[in-house]
């Protein structure tokens, strides 16, 4: 038996020592192996789709979604208001948490816009030039385009920093070619005092090649300068009752005892077209005229009308709890002032009018009369 198990190994090592057996056992090897790679990376590929379909999304996809208490179809779509209201699973706040504001006291630090839904790159420049506004453009998204902050377009043109969220198309900006202030020289103004008052360093006014400054340049009042980097005191903004054509359009008797909730859903569906930041203290949704709008909780109609600051036809709900909720741009109501409406409801439908440069829905939450984030309100 042992002599026989000698030969077989001995028959065995002969074979191997031919050059087609080796060449043989090497094909086979490197077949079996592939074949393993291919099933690890098709397991790895089953365990990744797993860990997605159970992330944030899917998550926020799983949530409830609350149905309007009055459902009617949409115009165009087909679909009925109780698939358009609603909609964790379209604005989850892990989706749009790099559209929040971070300001400081002076409203300089603002958090840059993580993904631009865009396919033009950042437009560079060496000088100051001009921007005509174009359907669907926000400051926002002009500034991304632009590499800028915000705040840069807003102080650089007056007519915008009066009314940051309200544009107009055909409207001409001007854009630095980088951040800061393009500021008008006053009287009694000094290099010193600008960058003072401005938070900025002397000698970067008078490096910028905008400028053509010298440490000994007189400034002239008039002339215009770009403060590099330059950041203005911030001024918080006060919500007030909007002004209209119609008496008829606020509510002025009592208060009326409403329900609330206390919290808060979203109000349309569509995407998110301009988020909060301090020079915008709202959330722009945009999606095609006629798309449903709900009330975020219920409570009373306090506004329902055109208003002349520019949001055209709004709608202002009192939750009566301290919160109010704004929705704008509409392009037509369906309720009237003091009458109350619950949770849902289907109140308006989006639009375009007033000072706008597409469909959409502007969207505030107040408290106490002050603007807040509508992010850190809805789920």
């Amino acid at each position: 038996m042992i002599t026989r198990a000698r030969a077989t190994r001995r028959l065995v090592r002969q074979h191997l020592r031919s050059e087609e057996i080796r060449w043989r056992l090497l094909v086979l090897i490197s077949r079996y192996t592939s074949h393993i790679a291919i099933v690890a990376v098709a397991l790895l590929a089953i365990v990744l789709a797993g860990a997605q379909m159970t992330g944030p999304a899917a998550i926020a996809g799983a949530l409830p979604s609350s149905q309007p208490a009055a459902a009617s179809p949409t115009e165009g779509d087909g679909r009925t208001a109780d698939d358009q209201i609603g909609g964790g699973p379209v604005y989850s706040p892990e989706r749009f948490q790099t559209y929040a504001a971070v300001n400081n006291q002076d409203g300089g630090l603002l958090s840059r816009l993580a993904v631009a839904d865009t396919s033009r790159p950042t437009e560079a420049r060496a000088g100051i030039i001009t921007y005509t506004v174009q359907p669907g453009d926000t400051v926002e998204a002009i500034a991304v385009r632009f590499g800028l902050q915000p705040s840069t377009l807003v102080w650089s043109n007056e007519a915008v920093e009066e009314t940051p969220d309200r544009l107009d198309i055909g409207q001409v900006l001007y854009v630095l070619p980088t951040d800061g202030i393009w500021y008008t020289v006053q009287e009694e103004d000094t290099l010193d005092s600008i960058a003072s008052k401005f938070k900025a360093k002397v000698e970067d006014i008078v490096a910028s090649p905008l400028n053509a400054l010298s440490d000994a340049s007189n400034l002239l009042p008039g002339q215009k300068i770009v403060v590099p980097r330059g950041v203005k005191p911030f001024k918080p903004r006060v919500a007030q009752q909007p002004t209209n054509s119609y008496a008829a359009s606020a509510y002025t008797g009592a208060p009326v005892r409403v329900a609330a909730s206390g919290t808060f859903q979203w109000p349309t569906n569509g995407y998110i077209s301009q988020g909060y930041w301090w020079g915008h203290q709202a959330l722009d949704i945009a999606n095609a005229i006629g798309i449903p709008i709900g009330a975020a909780d219920s409570g009373y109609v306090s506004f329902a009308g055109w208003d002349g600051t520019g949001y055209g036809y709004m709608v202002m709900i009192n939750h009566g709890n301290g919160f109010v909720t704004v929705y704008a741009h509409l392009s037509a109501y369906y309720v009237d002032p003091g009458q109350p409406v619950a949770r849902g409801q289907i109140i308006a439908a989006m639009g375009s009018t007033g000072r706008s440069t597409g469909p959409h829905l502007h969207f505030e939450i107040r408290y106490g009369g002050v603007l807040q984030n509508p992010l850190y309100y809805l789920p």
